[in-house]
């Protein structure tokens, strides 16, 4: 169920952001400006490197969270250092990651079928799932990701496992559109999600950003309460929905996929907390009250 943490003032807003002891920060167009999910040939935004350090510094956790699942996360996270930004593989989340998580709590002993790339299989991999192949033994479970290529074989297995043998299905995002701050592409995960929905009958379910599922998991990895979590992205239908999810605070940047016209018009579960144009502007205001903010106090 999607709750609707209230609204407040920008300063209160702000002294919370500050108290939060857990951040959620998205890549695409929030830390990086590119026309690549996760990040990739993309450049840091303004800030993004300052509030890193600054997290860092007061000693707070964060998880940097991307709705990306092609490649590895390792990946992601060695591009994001290249380009400046500190992140550790164990800071980093794709949605390959929270797929796999959730996977092996529901779906343990079941083999599953990728339609998707090297992240999901690596991701799955790593948490010791079996891997189905096309012409084995039908999959109990069928995973949509992000890929260049998708084979004929592989679709054909996910539509006959999921018609005829009830495989779960699921998919790493449902967004028609990726926006990381040049342009906008398509998500491809989600339209080859669509296209084996139409013909088996059966929706995905999904496992990223701002899925009930990925919410779960960042919160146990970050204590468990949303109401000390900051959740930090440029998209509303996405990052501030999820923040909403996990009763924590949403900051939205405009810096990638809102545009201001629509801010007036966001429907409850959509409206941010904070609203800044990027996350140089959060810095800024962080540093306000950052005297306050930066001793560990642990109050609320």
């Amino acid at each position: 169920m999607t709750d609707v943490r209230p609204a407040m003032t920008r300063p209160d807003a702000v002294r919370a952001a500050v108290r939060a002891r857990g951040w959620v920060l998205d890549v695409d167009g929030c830390l990086v400006r590119t026309a690549t999910a996760g990040g990739t040939g993309g450049v840091p935004i303004p800030g993004a490197v300052e509030l890193l350090r600054w997290l860092r510094r007061s000693e707070r956790d964060f998880i940097v969270c991307t709705n990306a699942s092609q490649r590895p996360v390792q990946d992601y996270a060695k591009h994001l250092r290249a380009i400046g930004l500190d992140v550790a593989d164990g800071e980093m989340m794709t949605a390959a990651t929270a797929a796999a998580d959730h996977i092996a709590i529901h779906h343990r002993g079941l083999s599953v079928l990728v339609v998707g790339d090297r992240g999901l299989e690596a991701a799955l991999l790593e948490r010791q799932i079996e891997l189905a192949q096309p012409g084995g033994a039908p999959a109990g479970v069928v995973v949509v990701g992000a890929a260049d290529v998708y084979a004929s074989s592989v679709l054909n297995a996910a539509c006959l496992a999921i018609a005829d043998h009830g495989a779960a299905f699921y998919v790493t995002v449902d967004t028609p559109w990726f926006h990381g701050g040049i342009g906008r592409s398509i998500a491809s995960s989600s339209a080859i999600a669509a296209a084996i929905a139409a013909v088996t009958g059966r929706k995905a379910e999904v496992c990223g950003k701002p899925s009930p599922a990925i919410g779960e998991v960042l919160q146990s990895r970050l204590g468990g309460d949303g109401s000390r979590i900051v959740v930090v992205g440029d998209m509303a239908s996405i990052e501030i929905r999820l923040a909403h999810q996990m009763g924590a605070l949403g900051v939205l940047v405009m810096s990638g996929g809102t545009s201001a016209a629509e801010i007036p018009g966001l429907e409850p579960t959509h409206r941010p907390h904070l609203q800044v144009a990027d996350v140089g502007a959060l810095v800024e205001l962080i540093k306000t009250i950052e005297p306050q903010g930066d001793n560990n106090d642990q109050s609320t």
